[in-house]
């Protein structure tokens, strides 16, 4: 059994939030895609994050498992329960006023895959959050946009990873048998760091550890 299709039995039993009919119109409205396992472990092997990890939109798990398995302290929200065993609030990250486990006054990172549309709003609250490292997975469309020029010169990363391999992203309610034909599109990671200054860096990704 592959890793996706131990995420998949996580949702068996799950019931959608009262204001979905099903798990599939719940997907579909939260814009909810799973990351590929390769891309959360790659990204690791070459960022090194603070001890303390929050993913703010863990879904089924997989960024909150790569963290994990890197020896990282990670703290695992999402705006729904997707059934994942270590998801410890049911939050909408955009509305919280402090991360998780804020008392303890140590510094963390922020972890995550958001939804397309709203994911330069998901970046802004990290860094208002005190995030000292960002890591966001998006499809690389995301940077070349006209309506985002703005925010992205106010909001330089530090690097962007290209996944040199591209990567199919499947929606959360669709079953492993079923994902066998899927298109693969370009992805990236990006990255900000409290303190950075300057142009990115622009580096790239392959399933096979390769790095260029």
């Amino acid at each position: 059994m592959t890793a996706q299709e131990m995420l998949w039995r996580h949702l068996e039993g799950v019931e959608p939030a009262p204001e979905y009919a099903s798990l599939e119109e719940q997907a579909r409205a939260a814009e909810c895609f799973e990351t590929p396992a390769w891309a959360a472990q790659r990204i690791l092997e070459v960022e090194l994050l603070t001890p303390r990890v929050w993913d703010p939109c863990c879904g089924t798990g997989v960024l909150s498992e790569a963290a994990q398995a890197a020896g990282y302290a990670v703290v695992s929200t999402d705006l729904h329960d997707w059934g994942y065993r270590d998801q410890v609030a049911q939050k909408d990250f955009l509305r919280m006023a402090e991360s998780p486990d804020a008392e303890s006054g140590e510094p963390f990172s922020v972890f995550m895959n958001p939804p397309f549309s709203h994911a330069t709003d998901f970046v802004d609250r990290a860094a208002d959050l005190g995030a000292r490292k960002i890591l966001c997975f998006q499809r690389f469309p995301w940077r070349e946009s006209r309506d985002r020029r703005a925010w992205w010169a106010a909001h330089p990363p530090a690097r962007i990873w290209l996944c040199g391999d591209r990567a199919t992203c499947w929606r959360f309610d669709i079953p492993p048998e079923q994902r066998t034909s899927g298109a693969t599109t370009a992805h990236a990671w990006y990255v900000w760091e409290h303190g950075h200054r300057g142009l990115e860096a622009v580096h790239t990704l392959w399933k096979d550890g390769w790095v260029s």
